[in-house]
């Protein structure tokens, strides 16, 4: 078994070429910035795991997620009707036994059930339903090739995340009576799988696009600012699953109207993108020990990639989704 915390209770930080199947989060030495151990029931109570899934089609973006913060759980599922430019969401808080995430993200199990809100991810069969909308897909892994990687997280924490992009898939989705078939080429997914014991305030910009090109390729792209940016990015992007890994990027927005267009660059000159966005769903809950201030987008991207190889790639009108969030837990 491939483990993330090694038997003397530290982890070889970096990008991982290897599938993990145990975050093992409960075997690491986590300690107080002064050096006092954490003990196992204060360890569970700090580490956190998310795991969102992304449709992405010529008509339509869809969203699903379950967070599970270990004293409370998260979900959402909403559907972007790019057609009437409608956004369709059931999204719950829920008390912590509502979600479940397996620390196995090379098999992903994860489940959310509260109230009109369901969602289940197994293996690559993700299915939900909420209020007047609906799913049921298969994601094709076989020949995803993941970006892995764990970095610290403030003076003793660490995030790991595995993002997965582009994926085929097959499925049917339904909103307000309307159908649509999921087929890929036209339609692709993504998966983004999170752990870990982050800071208690934590912030990131987040960008990412799961489509096919019209001269038949796949593209993928994960660009992030704000959490894993210790000595490791996690910002890439994939030409027919082929990995180009790019250097830091800087996301240029306007913070008081994030629907105005959004400038993405990389400093090695590999990312140099426009967001337009078109519509989003946004969460801002304030209880004093715990905050978010959360705003999805979806809209399309315009510019060009330039490979391992030299060649520029320009896109237009590619659909994916930019990504604010502030959040104290």
């Amino acid at each position: 078994m491939n483990r993330l915390v090694k038997s003397d209770g530290t982890i070889d930080f970096g990008i991982f070429n290897h599938a993990l199947n145990s975050i093992n989060y409960l075997d690491y030495a986590l300690k107080s910035p002064m050096g006092r151990t954490i003990f196992k029931p204060f360890k569970y109570l700090r580490f956190k795991q998310f795991h969102f899934i992304g449709i992405i089609g010529p008509d339509l973006m869809a969203g699903l997620a379950v967070i599970d913060l270990k004293y409370a759980a998260n979900g959402f599922f909403y559907v972007y009707d790019r057609s009437s430019d409608c956004v369709t969401e059931t999204k719950e808080i829920a008390p912590f036994f509502s979600a479940r995430i397996k620390p196995d993200p090379s098999i992903p199990d994860s489940s959310f059930s509260f109230r009109k809100l369901k969602i289940s991810i197994e293996g690559g069969k993700v299915t939900a339903t909420g209020d007047d909308i609906s799913i049921t897909a298969n994601l094709d892994f076989t020949n995803s090739n993941p970006l892995r990687i764990c970095t610290r997280a403030g003076y003793k924490g660490w995030v790991y995340t595995e993002k997965t992009t582009p994926l085929p898939l097959t499925g049917t989705l339904t909103c307000k009576g309307k159908s649509w078939d999921l087929s890929s080429p036209a339609y692709m997914a993504l998966s983004d799988w999170s752990a870990g014991f982050m800071r208690r305030e934590t912030c990131w910009n987040w960008a990412s696009m799961a489509s096919t090109l019209p001269d038949g390729r796949t593209l993928g792209l994960n660009l992030a600012s704000g959490v894993n940016e210790t000595s490791f990015t996690e910002n890439a992007f994939w030409i027919n699953g082929a990995l180009v890994k790019t250097d830091t990027v800087n996301f240029i927005h306007h913070p008081e109207d994030l629907m105005k267009p959004w400038n993405i660059r990389s400093a090695d000159g590999k990312i140099d993108l426009e967001f337009q966005p078109m519509n989003k769903r946004e969460e801002k809950t304030n209880a004093l020990l715990v905050a978010t201030c959360f705003t999805q987008l979806m809209g399309t991207y315009h510019g060009k990639l330039i490979t391992e190889q030299g060649e520029t790639l320009s896109i237009s009108d590619v659909p994916g989704y930019a990504e604010d969030h502030f959040a104290r837990w």
